[in-house]
């Protein structure tokens, strides 16, 4: 069978819900929309229809089509469509559910981006202040302005920043649940990678150091300003972002998070090495798939959704991620810690 011989097909299951549907029906004459429960032939065209107790069927292919002449490859192909349709149906509660967990993870994200946002405001705005009059409130943010200068500056920054991030995380989000193609996240350019991890890694310098956990960037600069790396802005931002939000659940307190990148040789390379939650050789592939924990993560981190959208984040920017073990394991507490390296290969 040729793959362009079948124009438009539909599967209905025995509850009248559309299960798979392919095709533009507006693109053909109205005999096609109107007599859809018809077998016809009409312009070189022929609908073939049939309703069975499992379901129903339909579908445009064009007349002289071999594989569809006679009423026996018709009932045959008919038959072989609505087979699969348990396996359609299985496909979209699949796509259904990595939806939701990318919803779920994206909620757990615009808390800590509330959060954060609500500190910058706080210093900025008074609770009070938000509920007088506009020229009240105006008036009120320029003092607190011009009594602390500096301090005004640096919320107005971070708060920016936390509005890039957020963008970010939508477009990731739209993305990655198939609302956008993966071309509609960004244009890919070159950037200083050490500049831009210090600003990525901003956010979380104060709640890592409440743990005792220092985030070491050990990117020269000047290769980072001659070596220039080609990334799309929001989906890199998002997989970085997730790293570290996921750092901060699984390292072991009171350890460093160093980055280091090799950018002077091809493939680029960006790695993230931390004592963290020992993960097993056999759950290097399976930890990026969704709704994966690895076995000695316990109750620490959530859904297993995040690294999830740290691959298909870099994939889509055409990236790759690896995960791989080094040192020996050690115990701490109830959890098995060991030095583990996220490593990202940048496209060429």
């Amino acid at each position: 069978m040729q793959s362009d011989e079948i124009l438009l097909f539909e599967i209905w299951d025995s509850k009248g819900q559309l299960v798979v549907g392919d095709g533009d029906v507006s693109k053909f004459s109205p005999s096609f929309r109107e007599k859809v429960s018809e077998n016809f032939c009409e312009n070189g065209l022929r609908n073939v229809y049939r309703a069975t107790p499992e379901g129903v069927v339909r579908f445009i292919t064009k007349e002289d089509s071999l594989s569809f002449q006679g009423s026996t490859s018709r009932e045959r192909a008919c038959a072989i469509l609505l087979a699969l349709a348990p396996r359609f149906k299985k496909i979209r509660k699949s796509e259904r559910q990595t939806y939701e967990a990318v919803i779920r993870r994206f909620a757990h994200n615009l808390i800590k981006f509330q959060a954060r946002f609500k500190g910058n405001f706080g210093r900025l705005i008074s609770d009070t202040a938000r509920a007088r009059p506009y020229s009240e409130l105006k008036d009120e943010v320029r003092r607190r302005i011009e009594t602390d200068t500096d301090s005004a500056a640096n919320d107005v920054c971070q708060m920016s920043h936390r509005a890039l991030d957020l963008d970010a995380q939508i477009t990731t989000l739209r993305v990655i649940s198939g609302y956008a193609e993966g071309s509609q996240a960004g244009t890919k350019f070159k950037v200083n990678l050490r500049k831009g991890l210090f600003r990525l890694t901003n956010p979380f310098i104060e709640e890592l150091r409440g743990k005792g956990i220092e985030i070491q960037i050990n990117i020269p600069d000047a290769t980072s300003d001659t070596e220039k790396v080609l990334v799309d802005h929001d989906l890199f931002n998002a997989a970085v972002w997730q790293i570290l939000d996921n750092s901060s659940k699984y390292v072991l307190e009171g350890t460093p998070i160093e980055i280091t990148a090799v950018l002077d040789q091809r493939p680029q390379k960006l790695e993230f090495a931390m004592n963290s939650v020992c993960v097993d050789s056999d759950e290097k592939e399976t930890i990026f798939l969704e709704g994966t924990k690895g076995r000695h993560a316990g109750n620490k981190g959530e859904s297993g959704i995040g690294l999830f959208v740290v691959r298909k984040a870099l994939l889509l920017m055409g990236a790759r991620i690896k995960l791989r073990t080094e040192g020996e394991i050690k115990t701490y507490g109830s959890f098995k810690y060991c030095r583990n390296v996220f490593s990202i290969e940048f496209a060429p």
